[in-house]
């Protein structure tokens, strides 16, 4: 008799097989549910941390001061090749009796009349401008430099002449 019991107990799987089906969507959805959840609750807790927030504004600070930087070492290249340029058009030498400021008119139109001298007191300023281009794309160069001079210089002694390319001012230094 115990045989016959054993045989009229089926699985509930077995009497409905459709059933044994739905249990496994019904697991796979839960499971799909859960770990959807769990991954979006990590990524929440971390997106909201305090921590996490301040170690990207970090990152977002330090970049932005590497681009400052990088801008600010860029425009003064800029004026270091002005300056580099400047110091190749007007130069000063001096020697025991003299002092000499040499302009090359060469980026100046290779006139002399591009260079303008002014003193004022002890102060002299040269002023050179030129143009350069081609066809429509036409820029002006201009430089100006100031030199100061001591008391044993008398500005208004000073001669200007142009030597080839070159526009040289002379300037006495007196003992």
């Amino acid at each position: 008799m115990e045989e016959n019991n054993y045989q009229e107990h089926h699985s509930i799987f077995e009497r409905h097989p459709m059933l044994k089906h739905l249990l496994y969507g019904l697991f796979a959805l839960i499971g799909a549910f859960l770990a959807f959840y769990v991954v979006t609750d990590w990524y929440f807790k971390a997106m909201l941390n305090p921590v996490n927030q301040m170690k990207r504004m970090d990152r977002a600070i330090e970049r932005r001061d590497r681009q400052m930087e990088k801008a600010f070492k860029k425009a003064f290249q800029g004026t270091e090749r002005l300056q580099d340029r400047a110091n190749h058009v007007i130069k000063l030498e001096q020697s025991d009796d003299e002092y000499k400021v040499i302009v090359d008119l060469v980026p100046l139109n290779n006139s002399e009349k591009n260079v303008d001298v002014r003193t004022n007191g002890n102060v002299l300023t040269v002023r050179a401008a030129g143009i350069h281009g081609l066809g429509n794309r036409k820029s002006l160069v201009e430089f100006t430099q100031s030199y100061m001079f001591g008391d044993n210089v008398d500005l208004s002694q000073l001669t200007k002449e142009r030597e080839g390319d070159m526009y040289v001012i002379t300037i006495p230094i007196e003992d």
